[in-house]
């Protein structure tokens, strides 16, 4: 395993603590759901995203490990001269089009989440709440599973 697939999975550890600290803040019930949503959604998705970074890096199989994990496919290092980008680098830059991992790299804005007036029904939101970021970590769970079994394979 390389040193970016155990920053992954360390990562992955970290948003899975995060997130099961939200759940119990959640039962708890004592703090508004807005307050909790702004308190844990950053954290989770930071957790996220470098897991996600980290992932980038061990499938391109960067022999320099970064400081800090490129968060987007376009921001992985340049590759030697001769050297392609693997498939699973390019998969996942275009998942990053739309679907959970564009949600996941969605800037959150600052503050508390405009609440939704009672009179609607259905309403569009942009937050990353909790069931936004557990689907996210499911995702890039199973992404990663997938993409380490074939670094393994290669």
């Amino acid at each position: 395993m390389s040193q970016a697939q155990s920053f992954a999975n360390h990562s992955m550890y970290m948003a899975s603590v995060v997130l099961e600290s939200w759940r119990s803040a959640i039962a708890e019930d004592s703090k508004p759901l807005s307050v909790l949503t702004a308190s844990f959604g950053p954290a989770v998705r930071l957790h996220l995203l470098d897991a996600y970074g980290w992932q980038l890096l061990a499938c391109n199989r960067v022999p320099s490990i970064p400081t800090k994990p490129p968060h987007r496919a376009v921001d992985t290092p340049p590759l030697a001269t001769g050297i392609a980008q693997s498939p699973e680098v390019s998969e996942m830059a275009m998942l990053e089009r739309s679907g959970w991992l564009a949600d996941l790299q969605r800037e959150i804005p600052p503050g508390l989440a405009p609440q939704a007036s009672r009179s609607f029904i259905a309403v569009s939101s942009n937050v990353f709440d909790f069931d936004t970021a557990r689907r996210c970590f499911a995702e890039l769970e199973s992404l990663m599973a997938r993409v380490a079994d074939a670094i393994d394979e290669s």
